[in-house]
């Protein structure tokens, strides 16, 4: 059997410097080495844990502890300002908020009008609890639209139709 020309080439092959065709030793990882990839790896652990933690903080909510004092309703007004209603007990206040501090606009003194905010307050934390965001049923509810319908009758989508092609 004649040697093919591909075995006389891996022969005449020769590794390293030496010359020898002899493979030299791969070096064996130091503990330095070692120590600084954990060392990386933790780091690289502790930086997505933070950044996870300032993820959940900043879309937490802003979930008042005290019972007493409460945001009954906000409107935004620009970039960085604000009005809010809030109340303590059963007296409340217009606030507005911008980047230069809170003014006192106004004392809501209509018990009506302060009675239906704590009752809407009330409600809306009965159904979200504290830290959740409310579901699209409550959203619709509190938009005032109905919740519970039931799928459109044939007749109804032939009355929709005929509206439609009216306009």
């Amino acid at each position: 059997m004649e040697p093919d020309a591909i075995t006389v080439a891996e022969q005449a092959l020769t590794l390293g410097e030496g010359g020898t065709g002899a493979a030299q030793p791969v070096p064996v990882a130091s503990a330095f080495s070692i120590l600084r990839v954990i060392l990386t790896l933790a780091l690289v652990a502790v930086a997505i844990y933070g950044i996870v933690f300032f993820i959940k903080r900043a879309t937490r909510g802003n979930t008042s502890q005290d019972p007493f004092l409460k945001i009954l309703g906000s409107t935004p007004l620009g970039t960085n300002r604000g009005a809010y209603i809030i109340s303590v007990g059963s007296r409340a206040w217009l606030v507005g908020a911008a980047e230069n501090g809170v003014n006192l606009i106004a004392e809501i003194e209509e018990k009506d009008v302060l009675d239906a905010m704590l009752l809407e307050d009330s409600r809306k934390s009965a159904e979200t609890p504290a830290g959740h965001l409310p579901d699209f049923k409550a959203i619709l509810r509190r938009l005032g639209m109905p919740v519970e319908s039931d799928a459109p009758s044939p007749e109804n989508i032939r009355q929709r139709s005929k509206r439609l092609k009216g306009l």
